[in-house]
């Protein structure tokens, strides 16, 4: 029998102002030496919150009010300052979900990877070096030596992402705690990343405790899994058993909207209606970025010779791995960046500035954290709103939209779970009823409920307003269903533009190697109709 590694007990957590506010109430649960462990729930749930407690890392506001958190027998919560440093330095690895927040900005890739070995390793200056570019080579990152010299605002959203796990794997922990690792990531590197997490346990001997919402992902690493819903455990099952029977009628739930979600790209039910005319068009567009390194300067190019035309009243998918232009083609198109030959233009009604409203990759880079929710949401209503009554008005229809209610307004963005913080920048961006709304991952931190909820929000939003909408995603599946066209974008350049069921068929090796990593997959048989018949009946009661 395997020997626990992690034993949590009893684990409550409240705010600081009011033990009464419960937001974990009485968590229990082991991870055995060398298994993988899955937390899965909707967002807000508590399995963030629940991550960070377990080493003490809580947010201001935020406290354990009871609990004790065992690792190989020793308490956590009982160790000195010293020892608690050296054993997050050495014995666990954490990759947070917030990427661009767990960087220091004025430090470079390769000087956090120094911070570590000299605080943890007596690994030379050279050596050092030598094992941060093989980490980031092992993560799939195109040209290693130039991440390593580069400042994490240089970096992708997914980049930031594989370089903050090639961190946490460092050392060979012994545990690593992994909060949705994969959200910014496409998916031929998320199947990449996940098997070389599944390579590093067989190789260690190390524990993972993964955070996600994304089933697809449980299927294919969790030994057990864990189903939060309001800040508890309501199910706990080895991986098989959660798939063929589930108990509790929200996992039966989460599970209807995965299947759903998973078959959405194969009925490709969305075809494009007789195309308007233009909204936005990029002419032969290029984008190329200047980056010292030491003495030597290097050219980096972001976007190449690209020509795209989204019209009125369509939704245009814009898919391909991290890095490959899709982020600094979006600022091109919102006039953010001007490119260096090429031309961009606008066709709406509105003034460029109120008639395109973006929602940007990493939400909480894009709110000022010492505003509150419902200023960050009303900004633009200050610009173009007249009246404090319509302007409040306005704020709770967007946000009854975005499946949140008037309690989140006097929070601050790090009181909010990623999934809310994605939601709010929605709501921000609708409040002005935009002609063409620029979507850059804007389902990365929802759970699949969530995401069921926002697409056909975006569909309604298309059909009601006739706007105009840009999806930008690594979600294949979620662009083959929302999208009247998709366009495949590799290494700065547009290879592809093609209607969904066109693209499926495509004989293009990229967009073929895109569609195939999709992860859709149950473990061991395929549901019967029966039980799936069972868990919609429970879903649709609940």
């Amino acid at each position: 029998m395997k020997e626990n590694l992690l034993t949590v007990k009893g684990l409550t957590i409240c705010t600081a102002s009011s033990a009464d506010i419960q937001l974990v109430q009485n968590l229990s649960f082991q991870v055995a030496s060398g298994d993988i462990v899955s937390i899965i729930g909707e967002s807000g749930s508590g399995k963030s919150l629940t991550a960070k407690a377990l080493l003490d890392l809580l947010p201001a506001g935020i406290q354990r009010l009871s609990g004790t958190t065992q690792f190989q027998g020793s308490d956590l919560f009982s160790m000195s300052r010293q020892a608690k440093r050296h054993f997050l330095g050495t014995q666990v690895g954490f990759v947070f979900q917030d990427t661009f927040g767990s960087f220091d900005p004025m430090r470079t890739i390769g000087q956090h990877f120094m911070e570590l070995f000299k605080a943890h390793s007596a690994l030379t200056r050279q050596e050092a070096k030598a094992k941060a570019l093989h980490l980031l080579r092992e993560m799939r990152l195109p040209y290693p030596e130039r991440v390593y010299s580069s400042y994490p605002d240089e970096l992708s959203g997914g980049m930031r992402q594989r370089v903050q796990l090639a961190l946490a794997l460092a050392l060979d922990p012994l545990l690593l705690i992994a909060d949705e690792p994969t959200t910014a990531l496409d998916p031929p590197v998320q199947a990449d990343i996940l098997q070389l997490m599944k390579s590093w346990r067989a190789r260690t001997g190390g524990s993972i405790l993964l955070i996600t919402h994304d089933l697809g992902v449980v299927a294919e690493m969790a030994d057990e899994v864990l189903v939060m819903k309001e800040g508890t455990i309501v199910e706990s099952a080895p991986v098989e058993k959660l798939f063929s029977a589930p108990v509790h009628p929200h996992t039966m739930s989460l599970l209807v909207h995965y299947h759903q979600l998973a078959a959405a790209g194969q009925r490709l039910e969305f075809e494009p209606t007789t195309l308007q005319e233009p909204l936005l068009c990029l002419l032969d567009a290029s984008k190329t970025y200047l980056s010292r390194r030491g003495f030597r300067k290097e050219e980096i190019q972001a976007v190449c010779q690209v020509t795209l035309t989204i019209h009125k009243n369509e939704i245009f998918g814009l898919i391909g791995e991290s890095g490959s232009g899709k982020s600094t083609l979006s600022r091109l198109l919102l006039h953010l960046e001007k490119p260096q030959r090429g031309t961009v233009r606008w066709s709406g009604n509105m003034p460029i500035r109120k008639g395109i409203q973006w929602v940007h990759q990493d939400p909480i880079a894009s709110f000022d954290p010492r505003w509150s929710v419902e200023k960050i949401i009303g900004e633009g209503a200050d610009y173009w709103f007249k009246g404090e009554s319509r302007k409040k008005e306005s704020i709770l229809a967007v946000l009854a939209q975005v499946g949140l209610d008037e309690t989140v307004l006097p929070l601050f963005p790090f009181e909010l779970s990623g999934g809310m913080r994605q939601r709010v920048a929605l709501a921000r961006a609708l409040l002005l009823e935009p002609e063409l709304l620029v979507l850059d991952e804007p389902f990365a931190s929802l759970d699949l409920s969530s995401q069921s909820k926002m697409l056909a929000l975006l569909r309604r939003i298309n059909e009601t307003r006739r706007t105009s909408i840009l999806f930008i995603s690594h979600d294949i599946r979620a662009a083959l269903t929302l999208c009247h066209r998709i366009a495949v974008m590799a290494q700065g350049k547009i290879i592809e533009t093609e209607t969904p069921r066109r693209l499926s068929q495509s004989s293009n090796s990229e967009t073929n190697r895109l569609l195939s990593s999709t992860l859709t997959s149950c473990p061991a048989e395929s549901k019967i109709e029966f039980e799936k018949k069972r868990e919609t009946e429970y879903a649709h009661s609940t």
